[in-house]
């Protein structure tokens, strides 16, 4: 459980800086509304993933992996055709924020998996 929190606060830490950037970038409320949901999604998702790829890593971690990058793939474009027709968000700063938070975690999820 350790190991869960760790990652948990690393990926929140990474997300909410990016998201500071990206908020520098994109200024009007509705680009920082589109963020912040973004944000909290992708957020979820990381967690979601962590925790699957944690069961399944005795199996193998690469499988453990793979099967948390195939969610998060997913994520995206599920999370692109709904910002299209469904939420209504501005398309650009909420696709470029989702790709952004979902990458960034990814690369410590490998150290984490491995402990």
């Amino acid at each position: 459980m350790k190991v869960f929190a760790l990652f948990a606060l690393a990926a929140a830490g990474l997300i909410g800086a990016s998201m500071a950037a990206l908020m520098l970038l994109f200024t009007t409320p509705s680009d920082h509304g589109a963020l912040a949901v973004t944000a909290a999604v992708v957020f979820g998702v990381h967690l979601a993933s962590f925790l699957l790829a944690r069961l399944l890593k005795r199996r193998s971690v690469w499988v453990a992996w793979g099967v948390g990058s195939l969610l998060r793939l997913g994520t995206l474009v599920v999370y692109a055709v709904l910002v299209v027709k469904v939420l209504a968000f501005p398309l650009v700063p909420a696709l470029i924020g989702c790709a952004t938070f979902l990458f960034l975690p990814t690369l410590i999820e490998p150290l984490l998996l491995l402990k």
